[in-house]
């Protein structure tokens, strides 16, 4: 039988990231007082009038992986690593150059920034892991469209690597700053197709015999 609740969760983590950055930016633009550069970054909208989107629905993303099932306890530990780097990185926000101490914490600007960053680059690498290794694994026969469905998460997990590299890049030559704000819209769209297709969003990737959650 399926686990219509797993499958639930799965869709409805994926949505919580697909809509994060675009939600964030659009409801950021009703203002006009927002500081400076507050969309170069998903991370940035913290100071921007649209805080409350990228607060709640980081916060929401974390619960929503703490509470996550998955197959065994490999699965447990990777999403509630996820959920804990989630946590951190509205906690610890990042550096805009206005503020000297920030967050819940009320940190040095510097430390807080330095954890933020720390807990972003670990977020987007448990996505990754959970994609690339755990999504492709199979409890029975592997159909012709599991293998498509592999080939997803392959691309997926692959798409959210290079752009964290991509990433890292940018900050070493020091392109613009918003090229954050695309390599994390990527990186999330990718996040939320593989969970989407996980969690048996698209009837043309599904197998057509029980059970279709593999």
């Amino acid at each position: 039988m399926k686990n219509f609740q797993l499958i639930h969760q799965r869709r409805v983590l994926g949505i919580l990231c697909l809509f994060l950055a675009p939600l964030s930016i659009a409801f950021g633009l009703f203002s006009h007082t927002n500081p400076e550069h507050w969309w170069y970054s998903i991370s940035a909208t913290y100071y921007a009038n649209s805080n409350m989107l990228m607060i709640g629905l980081l916060f929401t993303t974390s619960v929503f992986f703490i509470t996550y099932q998955g197959y065994d306890i490999i699965d447990r530990i990777i999403t509630d690593f996820s959920a804990l780097f989630a946590l951190g990185i509205v906690t610890f926000p990042c550096n805009i150059g206005i503020y000297s101490r920030v967050g819940l914490f009320q940190l040095p600007v510097g430390t807080s920034n330095i954890i933020h960053y720390c807990c972003a680059a670990g977020l987007f690498l448990s996505f990754a892991i959970m994609i690339i290794f755990r999504f492709p694994k199979s409890n029975g026969t592997v159909t012709r469209k599991k293998v498509t469905r592999n080939i997803i998460y392959y691309v997926c997990g692959g798409v959210i690597l290079l752009f964290m590299i991509w990433q890292l890049i940018t900050n070493l030559i020091h392109l613009p700053g918003y090229w954050t704000i695309i390599d994390e819209t990527v990186m999330l769209t990718a996040f939320s197709i593989a969970w989407l297709v996980k969690g048996e969003s698209f009837k043309t990737f599904n197998d057509d015999e029980e059970p279709t959650l593999s």
